[in-house]
């Protein structure tokens, strides 16, 4: 308790953070209290940390949060969107200003890193025991068995959802792969195998969701990490074309139905995506409404006949924010998402999971953006803001010391002008 009672607010926040890591994809409405915690405590007894100068992508961060809240005003039911919005919103916002402001030394820095992939095992054995001892009710839930019969069950875990569940395992990945590669290359032997144990984990995992869209997104992450870190990630693509044609499983069925538009999933979105595109068009400034979608899209609405059946998204990232907020909303979030991933790869000084992570979270994002809307769930969007705050709290950090090494020699420079004229 005294140890307890000596911790400073900073450190508080710290540890509130840290906190939010472990919960958010475990128990999210424990990660949100957390963060709303942390948040409270900054406001009421540090605000003076929040007082200095904004990056530009800060600037974009607050565009962004401000043009979704403006699109309120076009919701069908604005008392829902406005609720939404501050749930949502509000959360993304509040991680990522703290992440930014209190992560933001080396040291806490690589403990963050640490414990979000030591959770990302801890959501991988939560899923694996959901996917085992799956109860009866629940067995054929994600499941499409008149186009896939052979697809008895998919992996989901905390995260509720194969796709979500797929999402936030590519994020692990991408850093704690990047972070594996660096410890190969060192040669530390004992680290490196059981970073590659747990890689090896979230693969398998990755494959029993199902999730094609989540496969392609790992088939580009890795050609971009070949590209950028190492080469001989390129040859771990070979394994695509050995499944499609010596394998012949539920995975390869899943692979090659890429190619098809048959299934339903499949046809589903191109209908979804056609209604949104008229929703775009008659809302082409601040969009339908933050969350209102789901309940805009029965006037849109063609290709489902059950009234019973709700759509919460369009399946496409792209689309959907632009018809929920407007394209420029849309310009806005991509620009945060580019932008932290460009920022971070100038920091030539720091090491490759910590230059190229956010590359591949980006990519990430972009790809399987495509095919579904993922950042729909609180628990991904969450996960993707804290990152995106971790990332500008490495940005600022290099900033500062560029800022006080100039400050410094501005001094000396001065003091040895003041001096030389004092002498003569």
């Amino acid at each position: 308790m005294d140890a307890l009672r000596r911790l400073s607010v900073d450190q508080w926040i710290v540890y509130l953070l840290y906190g939010a890591t472990v919960c958010i994809p475990l128990l999210p409405i424990g990660g949100n209290i957390l963060v709303l915690v942390a948040g409270i405590l900054a406001l009421l007894f540090d605000r003076q940390r929040f007082s200095r100068g904004l990056h530009w992508l800060q600037w974009a961060v607050l565009g962004f949060i401000l043009w979704t809240g403006f699109s309120i005003v076009n919701s069908i039911n604005i008392q829902w969107s406005a609720m939404s919005w501050f749930y949502h919103i509000g959360m993304y916002g509040s991680i990522y200003w703290l992440m930014t402001y209190y992560i933001d030394n080396e040291l806490r820095q690589k403990a963050f890193l640490s414990l979000f992939c030591i959770t990302g095992v801890l959501v991988c054995l939560g899923a694996g025991y959901q996917y085992f001892y799956m109860t009866p009710e629940h067995i054929h839930e994600w499941v499409d068995n008149v186009h896939f019969p052979g697809l008895m069950r998919r992996m989901y875990g905390t995260l509720q959802n194969p796709n979500l569940l797929g999402e936030y395992l590519l994020f692990v990945l991408s850093v704690g792969g990047l972070g594996t590669i660096q410890v190969l290359k060192a040669k530390d032997w004992k680290r490196f195998a059981y970073m590659a144990l747990a890689v090896i984990c979230m693969l398998l995992c990755l494959v029993l969701t199902y999730s094609r869209g989540m496969w392609l997104s790992l088939a580009i992450v890795v050609f971009v990490a070949g590209i950028c870190v190492e080469r001989r990630l390129l040859y771990a693509l070979l394994v695509v074309p050995l499944v499609l044609f010596f394998y012949h499983g539920e995975v390869s069925s899943r692979l090659w139905s890429l190619f098809s538009g048959q299934d339903t999933s499949v046809m589903l979105r191109w209908a979804l995506w056609d209604s949104t595109m008229y929703m775009i068009e008659d809302f082409p400034i601040f969009g339908i409404g933050w969350d209102a979608f789901w309940m805009t899209y029965p006037d849109y609405n063609y290709f489902i006949q059950d009234p019973t059946v709700i759509i919460y998204h369009a399946h496409n990232l792209y689309l959907q924010v632009a018809a929920e907020t407007g394209p420029i909303s849309l310009c806005l979030l991509l620009a945060i998402l580019l932008g932290h991933s460009r920022n971070m790869q100038k920091q030539k000084h720091l090491a490759i999971p910590y230059r190229y992570s956010m590359t591949l979270i980006t990519v990430v994002v972009l790809v399987s953006g495509l095919f579904d809307h993922a950042l729909y769930s609180q628990q991904v969007s969450m996960v993707l803001w804290q990152l995106l705050g971790f990332s500008m709290s490495v940005i600022r950090n290099k900033n500062n010391i560029k800022l006080k090494k100039y400050r410094e020699g501005l001094m000396t420079i001065s003091i040895l002008f003041i001096c030389g004229n004092h002498c003569v």
